[in-house]
């Protein structure tokens, strides 16, 4: 009977040990395109969501640009840096704060308000994430951001799609 018992607690810290070893980091970086004076500038703004399903906090992110292009910051999120305010000509951004700082993205969390102004349309951009779990152990992530769907297409496809249910049920009772 102990032994058994042994061998079940055994197993299932093996199991543990092994999902917690080969956690692996991911995030959803999703934006909003706005066109800004006829196409001379356009706005981006970013939600930074962690879809980790470890432990580990997202702190960083940098943006892959393929060019020189200038910048404006926007204000950004309490307790992270990045370029606010000020033109500046670069081929990356980072947003970044402190690796173990209590303003990272918590596994399942997401965070907006990280947006800048560029004089293209950006579209679709690499970028690096990069994640902390707090007790010294770090890790990154290469993708690329996508746009957020349209709130407003949303509704309509939920509309749409709850209209032709109606239809098709009252087509059934009839």
């Amino acid at each position: 009977m102990k032994k058994g018992l042994f061998i079940t607690v055994f197993a299932v810290s093996m199991f543990l040990f092994a999902a917690m070893a080969f956690a692996v980091p991911s995030a959803d970086i999703l934006y909003y395109e706005t066109e800004l004076e006829s196409g001379l500038l356009w706005q981006y703004d970013y939600t930074f969501y962690n879809t980790t399903a470890g432990s580990e906090y997202l702190y960083s992110v940098w943006f892959d640009f393929d060019g020189d292009h200038e910048f404006t910051g926007l204000p950004l999120p309490t307790g992270w840096d990045g370029i606010a305010g000020e033109p500046t000509t670069s081929f990356a951004m980072v947003f970044a704060m402190d690796p173990m700082g209590s303003d990272d993205i918590a596994p399942g969390n997401s965070l907006s308000g990280f947006s800048f102004v560029i004089d293209y349309q950006a579209g679709n951009i690499p970028y690096t994430a990069y994640f902390s779990d707090h007790e010294g152990g770090y890790s990154s992530l290469a993708g690329t951001t996508a746009l957020a769907p349209e709130p407003i297409s949303s509704i309509l496809f939920l509309t749409g799609g709850a209209a032709l249910a109606v239809r098709r049920y009252l087509k059934k009772t009839t």
